[in-house]
């Protein structure tokens, strides 16, 4: 039984969306992330230590690595794109020279 939910968790965990739109990849990370809950509250017992478990928990590791590259890269273009409009309105208050 534990197993299954284990594979209902992998399900619930889709790659993420090929998009730039960080609104569109946080509305699909939520989307997740809530339906993932409801599964994780049902689990209460350990999982069995066999290789059809280690391998489905590789493969939910390997799900979350790509959701958490995602968010971070998308993280970091928000930054940039901050830091780079910080310089430009420094730009605009410097006087003509």
């Amino acid at each position: 039984m534990s197993v299954d939910r284990l594979q209902a968790l992998i399900d619930l965990t889709p790659a993420p969306p090929a998009t730039t739109d960080p609104d569109e990849l946080i509305a699909a990370f939520e989307a997740m992330y809530v339906a993932r809950q409801a599964v994780l509250t049902t689990i209460q017992e350990k999982f069995p230590d066999t290789t059809e478990v280690r391998l489905l928990v590789a493969e939910l590791a390997a799900r979350d690595a790509a959701w958490e590259t995602a968010l971070l890269v998308r993280k970091d273009a928000l930054a940039r794109a901050r830091r780079n409009t910080t310089k430009l309105r420094g730009y605009a208050r410097q006087p003509d020279r």
